[in-house]
């Protein structure tokens, strides 16, 4: 009898512990559930956002290409190239609509206005275009002064090339083209001095940390040069510039294009000066360059009353041109009359084709998100796209 009522209190004990544990255990994994459902429901919607940009052309087919740019006029938002047969193949006007800082000329879409498009209201996002790895370029010779070097600092051509994946590991064997642009004196004086635009290439190859050295020493009177570097990896490779000098002339001009049209426009900046337009000069996503036009002193741009250049190039749009380096003579700040190099539209001669669109800043309060990354390709190019999605408060 005693033992009955021992396994009756035992059982009692079992089961009311196993309540128990069931009370305290359920609500938690009821939240978690819910968490896990919210987050799938989030990433869900960020894939068909994400779906719609890139695969989907919008409407009207061509709405990037168009001059004197009106957002009003986008109907369906997409960047999807409507001449490329393959999937998550990007249009490169559709793209750098949305560089927020464009000139008026060429016109960008808002956040405001691209989240209204994809039906995002209530969602926080961010998105950006970027390399598909990170090549860092040192230069081993720079010129005690920058913003005015001397003829034989802008000879003396010698940068170091690290090249690591995004994730920090280093790549090797990895081929790094230096293509050298150089702008040489030729004769003249003053309003007539003569330029001449010379090329060079020099390809190396990384080592086992990813490092090589790009050296060579021009000759002739160096007004300017820039260098373009290409980094192959596979057969994916990313293009970058940098200038001799340390950086882009920010009193020049500013590089677009819009469909067959190349559009220069003046900085915000004190008056200068006449620039002069030398040469035009394309790089595609093929590594070829295309020499494009040879200005004339009709080719003048200026702070005041021709402070915008325009020209048709019929075919440069099925160029799809990764860069272009324009050659003027001009008065740069802190130095005389000189032949001077220019390299646009920004950002494309930083490597990205979106440094950031969106909401600025990290993922607001703590908020989770969902983070989704493609393999597209852009004028030829591959890149890495990031797109990260929220629920808004």
């Amino acid at each position: 009898m005693t033992g009955a009522i021992y396994d009756h209190l035992l059982a009692i004990a079992l089961v009311s512990g196993l309540f128990a544990a069931t009370v305290a255990v359920l609500p938690n994994v009821g939240y978690l559930g819910f968490l896990d459902v919210d987050q799938q429901q989030l990433r869900n919607v960020a894939l068909s956002a994400l779906n719609t940009m890139l695969l989907d052309a919008g409407y009207p087919l061509t709405w990037g290409s168009t001059q004197s740019f009106d957002p009003a006029s986008v109907v369906r938002f997409g960047l999807a190239s409507i001449n490329a047969p393959e999937l998550y193949a990007l249009d490169s006007d559709k793209v750098q609509k949305l560089v927020t800082n464009n000139p008026s000329e060429v016109g960008s879409l808002t956040y405001e206005q691209v989240r209204s498009l994809l039906g995002l209201q209530g969602y926080g996002f961010k998105l950006k275009i970027m390399a598909p790895f990170n090549a860092t370029i040192r230069d081993m010779a720079p010129p005690a002064n920058p913003a005015n070097p001397t003829d034989p600092e802008l000879r003396t051509i010698d940068y170091q090339v690290t090249v690591k994946l995004n994730d920090g590991k280093p790549v090797p064997n990895a081929v790094v083209s230096g293509l050298i642009f150089a702008c040489i004196k030729t004769g003249g004086g003053g309003t007539d001095e003569t330029y001449a635009v010379q090329n060079y290439r020099e390809k190396r190859s990384t080592n086992e940390l990813g490092v090589c050295r790009v050296q060579r020493t021009l000759t002739g009177q160096v007004s300017d040069a820039i260098i373009l570097f290409e980094v192959t990896v596979g057969d994916v490779h990313t293009v970058s510039s940098i200038y001799r000098r340390g950086g882009p002339p920010n009193d020049i001009a500013n590089v677009n294009v819009v469909g067959d049209c190349l559009i220069l426009t003046t900085p915000a900046a004190d008056p200068r000066d006449n620039r002069w337009v030398l040469t035009v000069q394309v790089y595609t996503g093929d590594g070829s360059i295309i020499s494009l036009y040879n200005g004339t002193k009709d080719d003048v741009i200026n702070w005041g009353s021709l402070d915008e250049w325009l020209r048709e190039f019929p075919g440069l749009q099925q160029m799809d041109p990764v860069l272009l380096m324009l050659s003027f003579r001009a008065v740069e700040k802190n130095s005389g009359r000189q032949a001077i190099f220019v390299v646009g539209p920004f950002p494309r001669y930083l490597g990205s084709r979106i440094v950031s669109f969106g909401f600025d800043g990290d993922v607001p309060g703590g908020l989770p998100g969902a983070k989704i990354t493609r393999v597209v390709n852009i004028s030829g190019m591959t890149y890495i796209v990031e797109f990260t999605l929220w629920k808004e408060r």
